[in-house]
């Protein structure tokens, strides 16, 4: 096990505990990657395993077409769109998806963008659009959710009924967009629900 590897499983874990710490994510739902040092090789979350539940041994390492290099099992069934971020935006180091209870419900709610009531989620998050609804695995939820990530100033999208998407220039910015992006999303929630309901 490489150096560079180790230092990757090390940072994967402890984000891994963080967001299930905070309550981002539940059970083996939503996944994690980020770019492994000096290579063009990615480290995710294998399917059917809890990100909290990963260990060195249980990563896996793929190429930027998914190919797995090493690691037994196969990658996360979101992988696809992991990469196609990878591959579109060489800034993005690490990549983290969850199925968050109130960015979610603001998808159902009708919203096509997260509002952005405070100037901090303003100044971090400048636009967070709503990506339709396409089965996971599927071509077309690949296709979408890379296009939403196509600018550098793109740092998150939501997922119709599918939770959301955050990135950084590591795997603990980018878990850190996603704790600003649920904390913005419950906030307009409670908004939508003080204005009794009506979508802005």
């Amino acid at each position: 096990m490489t150096d560079s590897w180790q230092k990757a499983a090390e940072e994967f874990m402890a984000v891994a505990q963080r967001l299930w710490q905070r309550g981002l994510v539940a059970g083996s739902g939503g996944n994690l990657s980020m770019r492994i040092t000096g290579s063009s090789h990615v480290m995710i979350s294998p399917s059917g395993i809890a990100n909290i539940d990963c260990k060195p041994e249980t990563l896996l390492r793929v190429d930027l077409n998914g190919k797995v290099i090493s690691g037994e099992g196969r990658p996360s069934k979101d992988s696809a769109f992991h990469l196609g971020i990878y591959r579109i935006r060489p800034d993005v180091q690490g990549v983290v998806h969850a199925h968050v209870p109130w960015s979610t419900a603001l998808t159902l709610l009708g919203y096509k963008e997260l509002p952005l009531f405070t100037p901090h989620a303003q100044a971090k998050l400048h636009k967070v659009q709503v990506v339709p609804y396409a089965p996971s695995e599927s071509q077309e939820l690949t296709a979408w959710v890379t296009e939403a990530f196509n600018s550098q100033k793109v740092v998150a999208a939501l997922l119709e009924q599918h939770g959301m998407v955050a990135v950084g220039g590591t795997l603990q910015a980018a878990c850190n967009i996603a704790e600003l992006v649920e904390e913005t999303a419950q906030i307009a929630v409670l908004v939508h629900l003080g204005n009794r309901g009506q979508v802005k």
